[in-house]
């Protein structure tokens, strides 16, 4: 068995661990990374093959060798759910994801004492665990404008310091600059999206995302393949922590970065201090790192895992869980989605980058009086292929046909061959609220390929006020599309009541020890020399994608350590 000694060990090199990484081997520590896939070079991406990456799901975790569970309560039998939407590599999912990056409202660090405050208490539902954050946007503020500099953020502001401008996200909080880079260009679809929502009043801009709209920092500007949601760029446009972070945690000399690892365990000892560490190596040996500091920043299910299976006698419901609320409060986004096509033009949805192309946020948050409705918070709406990735087997798979069009056959073929450049869908990416009930444990059942047992998720959005929310979104969903002057528009399935994208919780962060597993810095109540940094901490999760927080959250992590706990090692106030 092989130990090493360092600094600090990061669990996880993606959205999280790349940026701290990079900040603490900057500030003179040492580091070593620990990533369960590969590391892969711009040029592997080079073959843009939509049946590798978007049906094969290459650059994905595998969903038998590395299996997720899940079963809508606790009576039922927990069944390995299909496609992981996570990264299985370095750089994590912001290699394949499709680079929206937004930061959240003001009112979305505090959705619990703005809803009583605006709408009273009885508002929020009996059985929600609906808490504020115990951080401000303007603690954050200085963090999210770091990250979209430092990585390269493209978009358009609404909101310069308090002055409004039409053309970006007027709902958007205060920000200092504007965006270091302009907006991508528009396409068709976001052309007729602008349209439609314009004469209906409402506020459309274009979705600020990780791509280049021009060269950067030695880096090229976005060709429009595209081969972007699902893919690695192949140019490097797409602003992942695989091309901007983790060389610059290389050139510090104080990183190293281990792949074809795999964590099973977080070692502590008796005082309430982790030591580090134990992996399994590539080669299946037995492998352990001692360390000052360890930082756990894989995805949430793999988070919330490892503290389960590391627990000892000082915590015997799993390491830093005192407060009984490790594995609580999980959230995902549900999506309305409404389907629009045109038989007098074509809207070539399959072009340039994918994922949210243009986008509103009146309906977001609590952008719009709530007062007499069934439910509290929202939805951003944006226009999108059928799913994300827009080439001909995504359209195939995802695009569900109008009534009266059948799913397979010679009428599915004649209505994709007409249809599928003159289609869209229409999506509201509903916040899902948190509910203690909705929760991350170990199957009893079911072990990935090391024999250890799957996370297993216990969750259901098919609540009341997650329904309501739904049928309030689908009828606008349905509007803009007829504002936009499509021939034909109908919904898709709301679904089973399985998670949808950007699952959130597990490990929230809070003021009190009691509610919570760390503080704002991402630091365990219990255990101050570990922390955990990603959405698994996110108490509320709105209606955005949750990437530019979980960065702006690591920058501020990184400040902490650096400037605070490495001179005095303790609880951050």
């Amino acid at each position: 068995m092989a130990t090493q000694k360092t600094d600090v060990v990061i669990v996880g090199v993606g959205a999280a661990g790349g940026i701290l990484a990079a900040e603490l081997a900057k500030a003179g520590m040492k580091v070593i990374g620990l990533e369960r896939g590969p590391r892969h070079n711009t040029a592997d991406f080079a073959g843009l093959d939509e049946l590798r990456y978007f049906q094969r799901q290459e650059l994905r975790p595998h969903n038998k060798r590395q299996p997720v569970t899940w079963r809508p309560n606790r009576r039922a039998r927990a069944n390995p759910m299909g496609i992981l939407n996570y990264g299985n590599q370095a750089g994590g999912g912001t290699v394949h994801y499709g680079a929206v990056s937004w930061r959240l409202h003001e009112d979305d660090f505090r959705a619990r004492s703005q809803t009583v405050q605006r709408y009273g208490a009885s508002a929020i539902p009996n059985d929600s665990s609906l808490a504020d954050w115990p951080l401000t946007y303007a603690d954050l503020e200085p963090f999210y404008d770091r990250a979209e500099y430092e990585l390269g953020v493209s978009g358009k502001a609404g909101n310069l310091g308090g002055r409004k401008i039409d053309g970006g996200n007027v709902f958007e909080a205060p920000r200092r600059r504007e965006y270091p880079l302009p907006p991508l260009l528009a396409d068709q679809s976001g052309v007729l999206f602008e349209e439609g929502a314009r004469t209906l009043g409402y506020h459309p801009f274009s979705t600020p995302r990780a791509i280049l709209s021009r060269n950067y920092q030695g880096r090229p500007a976005c060709s429009y393949c595209g081969f972007c949601q699902a893919f690695g760029c192949h140019i490097g446009a797409k602003s992942s922590i695989l091309v901007t972070k983790i060389p610059e945690a290389d050139a510090t000399g104080n990183f190293t970065l281990l792949t074809g690892t795999m964590v099973h365990r977080v070692n502590s000892d008796n005082s309430g201090r982790v030591t580090g560490v134990s992996y399994w190596g590539i080669d299946g040996s037995e492998n352990t790192i001692e360390a000052d500091l360890v930082i756990l920043a894989p995805f949430i299910y793999d988070n919330t895992r490892l503290l389960l299976l590391s627990k000892s006698a000082k915590f015997p419901n799993g390491l830093a869980n005192s407060s009984g609320h490790l594995g609580k409060h999980v959230m995902a986004h549900i999506g309305a989605r409404v389907f629009v096509a045109f038989d007098d033009r074509f809207v070539n949805i399959y072009m340039g980058p994918s994922a949210q192309k243009h986008t509103l946020d009146d309906f977001n948050a609590d952008n719009f009086d709530h007062a007499g409705k069934s439910f509290i918070r929202g939805a951003q709406i944006s226009i999108t292929p059928a799913d994300l990735e827009a080439g001909p087997i995504g359209a195939a798979l995802a695009m569900n046909p109008p009534p009266g069009v059948p799913r397979w056959g010679a009428a599915y073929r004649d209505f994709l061959a007409k249809y599928f450049a003159r289609h869209a869908a229409l999506v509201a990416q509903t916040e899902n609220l948190p509910y203690a009930d909705q929760t991350i444990d170990l199957d009893p059942n079911v072990r990935d390929q090391f024999g250890l047992p799957a996370p297993r998720l216990t969750y259901d959005w098919r609540r009341p006020n997650e329904v309501a929310r739904i049928d309030f979104l689908f009828g606008k969903l349905e509007e803009l599309g007829r504002a936009m002057g499509a021939t034909h528009v109908w919904r898709a399935p709301s679904g089973s009541g399985a998670p949808g994208a950007h699952h959130e919780g597990g490990t929230r962060m809070g003021t009190d020890p009691k509610t919570s597993v760390v503080n704002r810095y991402g630091q365990s109540w219990d255990i101050p020399n570990l922390f955990i940094v990603g959405s698994s901490t996110f108490p509320t999760m709105s209606g955005f994608n949750p990437t530019l927080t979980i960065q702006a959250l690591a920058y501020m992590s990184a400040d902490a350590i650096v400037n605070h706990y490495r001179n005095t090692p303790g609880p951050l106030a």
